[in-house]
């Protein structure tokens, strides 16, 4: 680990210290990983999409086989409980996810099937991710067979494996190149075993840091229930569809949208320390104005020792004063750009 400034000696399941030696590799070329905190759920049945299409933010019913979709799953209240990264099986639906939310996110989710042909379970034990990150990551699957998706949010298959998909993930301004690899416990992937045994390895970590760097966002047991999905920008990221029926929470987020009430919105910061707390503070308040959604430390090249973080705050407190992570005598923030615009999907 990098010894990395922090006014807190703990650290939230929703910020992780990445290594320098992690983080030269990714900027020599590309790095492998295993997302070993993160879990699979699975809902299988002949009414596994319709069923989830009306639990989801996202339109599960428009998806095909090569879709990676992100979405978000809201209490009743319009909050988000879980964000996933969705794709089809031969028996239904596979959602990737924060594991400390995927146990308690299908055991909710399994209440609400009632008579739809659907079962839902935590599936994380027939399950592994890994991924390959970094510039060149690309060419270096291609070099062992694996063709990966030309375009974000799609994924293909893995030929002579019949659960297996590989799936290319928007990136950011320090890491474009960014891919996952799904494969059943017990069924590895021959060609990811051979990336192992010739690409630098890289903690889990790393690739929060590259989803903060890409700006996408995930819940965690600390953030539930904190943010309507525009707030975390999820609808601009393709994780929301304005057009579908009903879900949990629909009326409140569809409120939000059409009656121009979205003033608070995710930021990409970077600050030199952050204090204990989620909370995010403005030199101009007394109170806390918004919260930190995620946040990885950064080392060498990429900037000053620290941390890149999201946030979601109040969209005039970030435009101006001084913001800072996690107690009010925490060191300023600096506002980095979003690698994505800000717009209106329902326009």
């Amino acid at each position: 680990m990098t010894t990395t400034p922090s006014l807190s000696d703990s650290i939230p399941a929703n910020r992780w210290e990445v290594s320098a030696t992690d983080h030269a590799a990714r900027r020599a070329g590309p790095v492998w990983g295993t997302l070993d905190d993160w879990r699979v759920v699975e809902i299988d049945g002949a009414d596994a999409l319709t069923f989830f299409h009306g639990q989801s933010t996202a339109d599960i019913a428009a998806m095909t086989g090569t879709s990676w979709q992100l979405g978000g799953y809201c209490s009743a209240k319009g909050r988000l409980l879980a964000i996933y990264q969705a794709w089809r099986t031969d028996t239904g639906l596979a959602l990737l996810m924060p594991a400390e939310v995927a146990a308690g996110f299908a055991r909710r989710l399994g209440m609400f099937v009632l008579r739809a042909k659907a079962t839902v379970r935590d599936a994380g034990d027939r399950w592994r991710a890994r991924f390959v990150l970094g510039s060149g990551a690309a060419a270096a699957l291609a070099e062992e067979g694996l063709a990966a998706p030309a375009a974000p949010w799609q994924c293909g298959p893995v030929s002579g494996y019949a659960a297996a998909r590989i799936a290319r993930l928007p990136g950011g301004a320090g890491c474009a190149e960014r891919f996952l690899v799904v494969e059943r416990a017990g069924e590895p992937v021959a060609a990811m075993d051979a990336i192992a045994r010739h690409l630098p390895p890289a903690g889990a970590g790393l690739w929060h840091w590259s989803q903060i760097d890409a700006a996408l966002p995930d819940i965690f047991a600390a953030t539930q229930e904190r943010f309507v999905p525009q707030a975390v920008n999820l609808e601009v990221l393709g994780g929301v569809s304005f057009r579908k029926g009903c879900y949990p929470g629909q009326e409140v987020v569809a409120r939000s949208q059409f009656l121009g009430k979205l003033r608070r919105r995710m930021a990409l910061v970077r600050v030199p320390a952050i204090g204990p707390t989620l909370d995010v503070f403005h030199d101009d308040k007394a109170e806390p104005v918004g919260y930190l959604v995620q946040a990885a430390s950064v080392s060498g090249s990429d900037g000053p020792e620290g941390w890149d973080a999201l946030i979601e705050c109040p969209t005039q407190a970030a435009e101006t004063g001084v913001l800072r992570l996690g107690a009010p005598d925490a060191p300023p923030a600096e506002l980095r750009p979003l690698p994505y615009p800000i717009f209106d999907p329902t326009a």
